[in-house]
Parts: structure tokens; sequence; C-alpha cells
């Protein structure tokens, strides 16, 4: 016959937990990873403000995704098209940055192909 433990009644609270990572320079807990510069290909005059319009419609429109080296892997310009790499690790905010960064660069470019995508791991 089975037999019912004490706690069989009783409701449980699962507490999440989240192992962080040490910076090894300071030894204490780092609360984000280093940020790399996004990656920029192309003629640096047109780059440059493409890159400050995406950074100001992420602060505008999605104020939690910080600076676009949070977010934007790579941006690179060539021969009549666009290509924006998102950071693929962002969860649902991802794809709200692949949607702000097609919106601005249409905008931006109208007679050139966007391509937005997740970038490689």
């Amino acid at each position: 016959m089975p037999r019912r433990s004490a706690q069989a009644g009783k409701r449980c609270a699962i507490i999440p937990i989240h192992a962080q990572a040490l910076d090894g320079a300071a030894g204490a807990l780092a609360q984000e990873p280093t940020l790399q510069p996004t990656r920029l290909q192309g003629d640096p005059q047109r780059l440059r403000p493409l890159l400050d319009a995406l950074a100001a419609a992420a602060q505008a429109q999605l104020p939690g995704m910080g600076p676009p080296a949070r977010w934007l892997r790579e941006l690179r310009l060539a021969g009549g098209e666009a290509y924006a790499l998102i950071t693929p690790d962002l969860g649902h905010d991802s794809l709200e940055a692949a949607e702000l960064a097609f919106d601005t660069l249409r905008r931006l470019l109208p007679d050139t192909d966007i391509y937005v995508s997740a970038a490689p791991c």
C-alpha cells in the first residue's frame, strides 16, 4: 500500500538559480559579458549614420536593449545590399531587435535590399 508523505498536500515554490561568471581580472561578479563593438563593413561615411540611427531607434522604442554593441553584431553595406546580424541569444528581444533594425534600415536605405538575420553563434 503506497504511503503519503507529510509534504504531499503542500505547495512548493521553485526558485530558479542562475550562476554568474566571475570576472577574472577583478574577481567580482560580472553582470553582463564584455560587449564587443559592432563589426562594420562598408563605407564608414554611410555606416556611422546608420549605426547612430539604430542606436537612437533602440533607445526610443526598446529602451531596455541598451547600446547596439549588445544586440547588433554586424552591419554591412555592399553592392546595393545591407546586412544586419543580430545577437541570437537575446530571447524574445532578438525578434524585436531584428524588426527594429529592418524598419530603420528600410527607412534610411529605400533603394537597398535589406537582410536581417541572427548572427552565427
